[in-house]
């Protein structure tokens, strides 16, 4: 396990159920939950994202959007990984988001062990740095 804490964004309350438990079994951090994405930006720019590890946001919500949501986190912290989900991964949608400084993609449905493994990849990217 990860010590490590984790914001996760999406406005699917099954995605954001599903997403948390599925960190409980990685990280012993705290898992900070958003399904309001203008909620989400706030923190974002927040002095709590200070204490952050990782982002896992979904791409496509109402009001702010996770392309938003990643720029605002650039203009306040460059470092922190983030992991982009998306029901369709569309060509303009990975060079965006890759020029804002999105970490990794993982396409909607997806597998327990993908997320995994991307969750733990960019974890362990961290922590050698």
């Amino acid at each position: 396990m990860y010590d490590c804490n984790i914001v996760i964004v999406d406005d699917d309350h099954i995605i954001l159920e599903l997403l948390g438990i599925i960190l409980e079994d990685i990280v012993s951090g705290e898992i900070i939950s958003f399904s309001d994405s203008t909620k989400a930006l706030a923190f974002v720019k927040s002095e709590e994202m200070k204490k952050i590890s990782l982002v896992i946001c979904d791409w496509l919500m109402p009001d702010v959007t996770g392309l938003d949501i990643l720029a605002a986190l650039r203009l306040h912290n460059n470092t922190c990984p983030f992991l982009m989900v998306t029901g369709s991964a569309t060509r303009k949608l990975v060079v965006d988001s890759m020029r804002l400084g999105a970490s990794d993609f993982i396409v909607k449905p997806f597998v327990t062990a993908d997320l995994s493994a991307k969750v733990e990849r960019l974890i362990n990217e961290i922590s050698i740095d």
